[in-house]
């Protein structure tokens, strides 16, 4: 167990629709991952959506819409600008963090 209990928020921006990501954990489970443990090892507390905001700060309605179902999909981030045709062009979403 751990002996301390501090919470730290640690901010990410999804690199696909910009949105923010608030991910609350605990203060040494933290440094613990900043010094090499897996998010899995570090953080079991979180879903894998949260933990995966972490790594690489995709949200789970991106990670859902380019890789398939996540966890927590129904969270909607946004609209994007998808062309069944031509498919998804990151570099035309929303990029303002007003989505």
């Amino acid at each position: 167990m751990k002996a301390n209990l501090k919470e730290v928020t640690v901010v990410t921006r999804c690199p696909f629709c910009g949105h923010a990501n608030f991910v609350e954990v605990n203060e040494d489970d933290y440094d613990d991952w900043q010094d090499g443990v897996a998010a899995q090892v570090a953080f079991p507390y979180l879903s894998a959506d949260e933990r995966e905001m972490l790594i690489s700060g995709i949200c789970p309605t991106c990670w859902a819409r380019t890789f398939g179902e996540s966890e927590d999909a129904e969270n909607d981030c946004g609209d994007w600008d998808y062309n069944e045709d031509e498919g998804f062009d990151p570099y035309e979403g929303c990029w303002t963090g007003d989505c």
